[in-house]
């Protein structure tokens, strides 16, 4: 009977891989792209020849018919910039508000798509795509090269290429795993050391003044971390986040203040010499408890503003009340950036490109020649409509500039079809573009290049990101019916809970619940911001059957308790992020004594457990004292890191004498923990030959605790201490 019982298991076993392989392919969608990189040759002719100018030698049937208005680039990423950040009323970005409101800077709100993490949304300003959710699994990998846009047509190698930039990048070190071989200087941080908010910047600014101030540059991009650092940290409320803010506009002043003097020297030596564009954004932005990831308006709101010669932005008077906080509400896509600086630095456009250009960059250039950037614009687009649309075909640009009148009265809102309406109504625009002259308001052409290029790129967008429910409904149903089969088996082969007894896994009918309940779960569109509600409600439901069929009564009850008190610290997800919870609680002024009492009272705990382990099972008295010698330093360290860090630190007499004794700065402390852990790991590995194996899984949970207390945040530490007293 065994071996039906394996072949069975076996078949069970591929049909869940099959079912897992079909869902995955339908949450994850494949998206049609043009392969390549984009030319001058890609570029059309323009349709409006004759519009407000003659033909010229610039302006002829393929490649841009605009001077670029730039030479030199600088993109200034700060990870997790809120748009409050910089256009609240809250906001230590002073110089960066000055700009804005003498109208010498243009800003906006720039709405980022999830997943809100660095990696997709790097390639989403590069590319002006939408990113997927699988590259938020790789942005984790540090060391994972499959997401290279090495052989993608971006932004970065069109600057390279075609405007011959050198391009410099200084900062995450997700750039250069993105774009390898694209840099001729960098020095890159490593993003996941959240725990550093100082010396991650610090290696970024140090390269700012030495860097501008040669010759041979196009474009430096700056990517700092310390601010989504603080975020992780201790959230966007944090005491450390204006000093932060602070330290990004004292930046951004060095940057405009150098650029704006090299400007002023190169143009006096050459007249045809361009000057800088400086861009300051976000790659996403953070909740209020300052993570991200999701979906939510927090965590999407990010910035763009770009401060240069030729910036026209409207000066804004405060008249007793914060003028940018309309600029909080001024959204546009993130994906924009792409198609806008490649216009105006006069570079291809990348060819998967989805985004609009921004009208308030354009206003420098002729009627003429701002139509036309249109029109280059939309034919990319269009061919991505191509790519993704059977029932869109080629555009005959002969007939249109023929019968203009035809093509322009087309009524598209009747079409059923969505690429023929898109084509329709590119149709149309191109055609009010032939029609219009030197006398004519192209307002309306500029509109209807606008609705074409916004109708393609909310199509193509929602075509890229959506799921294909058909693949995972098949790969839910296979995935059920295994559950299932395995129920049947293990009913035919033993009893009811879930254990290992005699060879035989058996499972339960709330077990077969459970699992059923989740694959459900799987169809609803909020799984991935609130799949801890699930398991919330399934942990207190077992404890609960535990509770009614088990015994052990005391234990099981504490257990629920402790899972309710620890439901109740973190409100998270995205629709209940911001109710009421016990950290609110702790974290305001007045209650910053109850937070220090509850670190004290924790680290305490843990050091006693550790003692009353040790005498009862421990028999080599030399390893036990170093362990809980080591354990009780990496204590103190813990609690004086995270001291020095807040606005309302430990201040008693006694330990001002105990910190005298540490480490003096904040780096140096949390080198002491790590260090403290690896000799905690070592230590017990020795001590544990004579301890026996009972006290291995403690002495590891013991021994890791202090790094855990280090990576958290003191107001957390009482629920680590709940969930260490109950293991």
């Amino acid at each position: 009977m065994r071996w039906v019982y394996a072949s069975a298991l076996s078949v069970l076993l591929v049909v869940e891989l099959v079912g897992l392989g079909l869902f995955a392919k339908g949450f994850f969608p494949y998206k049609k792209s043009i392969p390549g990189f984009a030319g001058r040759e890609d570029q059309p002719m323009d349709i409006g020849r004759g519009l407000n100018a003659p033909a010229t030698a610039q302006h002829n049937n393929s490649g841009v018919s605009a001077e670029p208005q730039y030479d030199r680039l600088v993109l200034m990423v700060v990870d997790a910039l809120r748009n409050d950040f910089v256009f609240g009323n809250e906001s230590g970005m002073a110089y960066t508000q000055n700009l804005l409101r003498s109208g010498a800077a243009l800003g906006f709100t720039a709405k980022a798509q999830a997943p809100t993490v660095t990696m997709p949304r790097i390639k989403a300003l590069m590319t002006g795509t939408v990113p997927s959710f699988l590259d938020a699994v790789l942005n984790i990998a540090e060391s994972d090269t499959s997401s290279s846009l090495k052989h993608q047509d971006n932004l970065l190698w069109q600057l390279k290429t075609h405007g011959g930039k050198e391009i410099n990048m200084f900062g995450d070190d997700t750039w250069l795993r993105l774009f390898p071989d694209m840099f001729t200087r960098t020095d890159g941080t490593s993003s996941f050391y959240v725990a550093d908010t100082v010396e991650v910047d610090t290696n970024v600014t140090r390269h700012v003044r030495p860097e501008l101030e040669r010759d041979d540059w196009g474009v430096v991009v700056l990517h700092y971390l310390g601010l989504d650092h603080i975020g992780h940290l201790a959230g966007p409320k944090s005491p450390l986040m204006r000093p932060k803010q602070r330290e990004m506009d004292d930046i951004v002043r060095t940057v405009h203040e150098i650029v704006a003097d090299q400007d002023r020297k190169r143009m006096a030596a050459d007249a045809q010499a361009k000057p800088t564009l400086v861009v300051l954004l976000g790659d996403h932005a953070m909740n209020e408890i300052g993570n991200h990831g999701g979906n939510s308006q927090l965590e999407t709101s990010t910035v763009f503003v770009f401060i240069g010669s030729g910036i026209a932005g409207q000066p804004m008077a405060d008249h007793g009340r914060n003028a940018l906080s309309k600029l909080l509400a001024s959204n546009v896509q993130q994906s924009s950036l792409v198609s806008t600086l490649a216009l105006l630095f006069g570079v291809p456009i990348p060819k998967n490109n989805l985004g609009l250009p921004l009208p308030e960059l354009l206003g420098g250039y002729s009627d003429r020649e701002r139509l036309h950037m249109l029109q280059t614009v939309s034919a990319q687009i269009y061919g991505l409509v191509r790519a993704n649309e059977n029932n869109a075909v080629a555009v005959d640009l002969q007939q249109i500039i023929a019968n203009p009148a035809v093509y322009a009265k087309a009524d598209c809102s009747h079409i059923d079809t969505a690429g023929s309406q898109m084509q329709c109504k590119y149709e149309a625009a191109l055609a009010m573009h032939r029609q219009a002259s030197s006398n004519t308001d192209v307002s309306n052409v500029e509109r209807a290049y606008y609705e074409f290029m916004e109708l393609a790129s909310t199509h193509l967008s929602r075509a890229s990101s959506g799921y294909n429910l058909q693949l995972m409904t098949m790969g839910l149903v296979l995935m059920a019916a295994t559950v299932l089969g395995f129920a049947v088996l293990c009913q035919f082969g033993g009893t009811s809970l879930i254990h290992f007894k005699s060879r035989r896994l058996a499972v339960s009918l709330p077990a077969v619940g459970m699992w059923a309940t989740y694959l459900l779960s799987t169809l609803s569109s909020s799984l991935i911001e609130e799949e801890h509600q699930f398991w919330y409600f399934w942990v207190q439901t077992l404890l609960a059957l535990r509770l009614a069929t088990n015994g052990g009564r005391y234990r099981t009850l504490a257990q629920m308790a402790a899972f309710r008190v620890v439901r109740a610290w973190n409100q998270t997800g995205q629709f209940w992020a911001g109710e009421p919870d016990v950290r609110q609680y702790l974290n305001a002024p007045e209650n910053a004594w109850l937070v220090w009492v509850l670190a004290v009272v924790t680290l305490g705990a843990i050091n006693a457990a550790a003692w009353a382990l040790h005498r009862r099972y421990w028999r080599s008295v030399l390893w036990s004292r170093a362990f809980r010698g080591l354990l009780a330093y990496a204590s103190v360290c813990v609690l004086a890191y995270h001291s020095d860090r807040s606005h309302e630190g430990l201040t008693l007499g006694v330990w001002k004498m105990v910190r005298a004794c540490l480490p003096s700065d904040s780096a140096r402390l949390a080198q002491s923990v790590y260090f403290a852990t690896a000799l905690l790991a070592a230590t017990s590995c020795a001590g544990l030959r004579r301890a026996g194996a009972y006290v291995a899984p403690l002495d590891a949970l013991t021994g890791v605790m202090p790094l855990l207390l280090l990576l958290s945040r003191p107001h957390n530490f009482a629920v680590f201490g709940l969930f260490f007293v109950i293991c």
